[in-house]
């Protein structure tokens, strides 16, 4: 299937989303699901070395649950999003006087500054964009050296290809926009090296699952903390951190 492409259909399914309730689609707003937003601000800060007067872009920042967080480092966030309507609400939730909200389709980000940020990060978006036309062209807004971070849905989870099944009916149930799909490892990795970034990780995380009861979440962190390190194994795992910098030669 081919992503992205599409950005009116994107446009759409930010205001479905945002009818049936975003955070709750995501699975962001359950106890599991905060731990596993808390895990990600924490390494996205530490990657990227986020702090004050580190110019940031969030690409699709979607309601801001990660906006709010990250603004916390104290860096200078610029976060977009195809969604009017998303922007909406994240606008509401963070209003920190270090982030700024603007609407840009991240498959042509025309209006983006060349080599304007030292960082850029996303959370869930990647597997929504024509990553062929999406990563050159954001690759040009951030500075030689600058680090980026992403964290994507790893195709080889089983409850991940159920989600991404190509039944467009049970696509509509659980959330899924029709122009979107998850990653499988190598897929993701040769997608950013093409794109002339150095990949220095790719690591396979999350056996946390949103909907985990709060009593059992330490008992599946503690599991997960050993599982993500089995060779095997951890290719099931429900995501893929990439970590990767703007090399100076390409």
């Amino acid at each position: 299937m081919k992503r992205g492409g599409q950005v009116e259909c994107e446009i759409a399914h930010g205001k479905r989303l945002i009818e049936a309730g975003a955070e709750n689609v995501w699975g962001w707003d359950t106890p599991a699901g905060r731990e596993r937003v808390t895990a990600r601000v924490r390494w996205l800060t530490q990657v990227c070395h986020l702090r004050e007067g580190v110019r940031v872009l969030e690409c699709g920042c979607g309601t801001g649950v990660f906006t709010e967080q990250l603004a916390w480092t104290g860096a200078r966030i610029t976060a977009v999003d195809i969604s009017n309507d998303l922007l909406e609400r994240a606008r509401e939730r963070c209003r920190q006087p270090n982030v700024s909200f603007q609407r840009c389709n991240l498959e042509e980000p025309d209006e983006l500054p060349d080599a304007g940020f030292d960082a850029m990060v996303g959370i869930s978006v990647l597997h929504h964009l024509d990553l062929k036309r999406a990563l050159p062209a954001l690759r040009r807004t951030v500075r030689l050296g600058a680090n980026v971070a992403f964290s994507e849905p790893n195709f080889l989870n089983p409850i991940n290809k159920y989600i991404f099944s190509d039944d467009p009916s049970r696509r509509e149930r659980l959330g899924v926009s029709p122009k979107e799909m998850a990653f499988r490892p190598r897929e993701l990795r040769e997608a950013f090296q093409s794109a002339g970034f150095a990949v220095t990780s790719l690591s396979h995380r999350d056996f946390l699952h949103p909907q985990v009861p709060g009593l059992l979440i330490p008992l599946v962190k503690a599991g997960q903390y050993f599982v993500e390190r089995l060779p095997v194994i951890r290719r099931w795992s429900g995501s893929l951190w990439i970590h990767a910098v703007k090399p100076p030669v390409f």
